[in-house]
């Protein structure tokens, strides 16, 4: 009798022991970005399932057995799983459709089952990780140096949208990362290395032949090298036209300032008038006369007006008639010359 009992503690005591490791344990699950994911509860047909709680950083599920034959009730507890959560009627396994990345992170499933002495709760707990098909991977080259027939190339395997645990392979080498150096010479220059991506859910690769690398790098080059002495071409037309145009356009325009007021002067001091005014006194017959004589000025005069001599001659006569003579002027006559 004794012994029957032992063996009931022990079993009692295992169960224990199991249902310990379960609240403990976390169950690592993988889902893919925009797909379906199943968190298996592993719930024996002899258990009698009274309801499951499911929960994450928010409440997520409460699950209900249907009557015989029916699919269980399901009442979706946060608008975020909407339409996208379901129930497996054979086992209750919890279904998550049309993942999304921030559906990552730790769920909880409370299942409360009947046993004799009441109702006994079981938890279950997983670690739900989202990822997204990986595209197919780029490879950019850089070139080091060239040589004759050798080329020193670093080349650059990366995704289109990177994430955490994206790991990188280069074939033939075998060598893990996303950068690598290759030195190219005649013996491999057959080559084909291939850049493989991985995820936890998928992987993509990607591959350049020896040949082409140095081929691109080379044009690469070479295309720097036209590209920079049209640069350099086309600075110097630059530097070269614009101040010839500025010069001309200055001094075309300090030409015309500088000769219009040397034309004026030039036709002011062209032309000069002197005047001659001869006077006849009172005994002379009743005449006068007034003469003008213009004298055009030389053109090969000097611009600079030289300053005017001006000579007085004055003859004057009495009131008597009487003649008298200055410097050979005719008795009676003032003349007034001006000299330049």
């Amino acid at each position: 009798m004794a012994q029957r009992y032992l063996w009931i503690w022990l079993l009692c005591l295992q169960t224990c022991l199991e249902a310990e490791g379960s609240d403990t344990d976390v169950f690592m699950v993988i889902g893919i970005l925009g797909e379906s994911v199943t968190f298996p509860l592993n719930i024996k047909k002899s258990q009698q399932v009274v309801n499951i709680v499911w929960n994450s950083e928010t409440s997520v599920a409460f699950v209900t057995p249907g009557d015989s034959g029916t699919a269980p009730k399901v009442t979706v507890t946060h608008q975020n799983y909407n339409d996208r959560i379901n129930v497996s009627c054979k086992n209750y396994n919890l279904e998550i459709s049309n993942l999304r990345m921030e559906d990552s992170g730790i769920y909880k499933a409370d299942i409360n089952t009947k046993i004799l002495e009441g109702m006994i709760t079981t938890t279950r707990r997983y670690n739900l990780q989202v990822f997204r098909r990986l595209g197919k991977p780029k490879i950019m080259q850089s070139l080091m140096t060239s040589m004759n027939s050798t080329c020193n190339v670093t080349l650059t395997c990366s995704v289109e949208k990177e994430e955490e645990n994206v790991t990188y392979s280069w074939s033939p080498l075998g060598e893990a990362g996303n950068v690598i150096r290759i030195f190219r010479t005649p013996d491999n220059q057959e080559l084909t290395y291939t850049c493989t991506a991985w995820n936890p859910v998928s992987n993509s690769s990607d591959s350049i032949s020896a040949q082409q690398l140095c081929a691109d790098t080379a044009a690469g080059l070479h295309s720097r090298r036209t590209g920079l002495l049209s640069g350099l071409v086309v600075l110097l037309l630059f530097i070269l036209i614009v101040p010839s145009v500025l010069l001309f356009l200055l001094c075309k325009r300090g030409q015309g300032s500088f000769l219009k007021p040397f034309s004026k002067n030039s036709d002011a001091i062209s032309k000069k008038t002197i005047y001659t005014y001869v006077m006849v006194t009172r005994d002379a017959p009743p005449a006068e006369g007034r003469i003008y004589d213009e004298i055009p000025q030389s053109k090969a005069l000097p611009a600079k007006e030289e300053p005017v001599n001006k000579v007085y001659s004055t003859l004057q006569t009495d009131k008597m008639g009487k003649t008298s003579s200055q410097d050979g002027k005719p008795p009676g006559i003032s003349t007034y010359e001006n000299v330049i």
